[in-house]
């Protein structure tokens, strides 16, 4: 039973994952223009804001954050702020593709971007929910 839950899991995943979001698609494009070796700090800070959501899943943090609407109504914002400010840094940014002008995403931009994407914490915590159900079941 354990098996089937886990398999269950793996290719949900593998499914999701084939659906890009924010970060694969802001890392592709850093590859692209700057090189795959210039890109590794944003790679980075994607895994550990994807880390935390984890972590923040896992433990029921989210869950609290969430079911609070004062908070939902802050992240809301704070996530809408967060993507103006990501839209101005790219469109202030004068220097062309692939120069050495140009200003790479860093480490605190992938970490952000990542914790305040709602789908990797979101899936975590139903993933989390549908294992803790199956073991329950057996």
């Amino acid at each position: 039973m354990m098996f089937e839950a886990l398999l269950s899991v793996a290719i949900t995943t593998a499914v999701l994952l084939g659906s890009p979001g924010p970060a694969p698609l802001a890392l592709a494009a850093t590859g692209a223009s700057q090189g795959v070796k210039k890109g590794f700090p944003f790679l980075a800070g994607i895994l550990a804001g994807l880390l935390v959501a984890v972590i923040f899943a896992a433990t029921g943090i989210a869950g609290l954050l969430v079911s609070q609407p004062q908070v939902t109504l802050v992240l809301k914002w704070l996530a809408a702020a967060y993507l103006i400010y990501v839209a101005y840094k790219i469109a202030a940014n004068n220097a062309a593709l692939g120069s050495a002008g140009a200003q790479l995403p860093s480490f605190k931009d992938g970490f952000i971007l990542n914790l305040l994407n709602p789908k990797p914490t979101r899936l975590v915590s139903l993933f989390l929910r549908r294992l803790r159900c199956r073991q329950a079941q057996t």
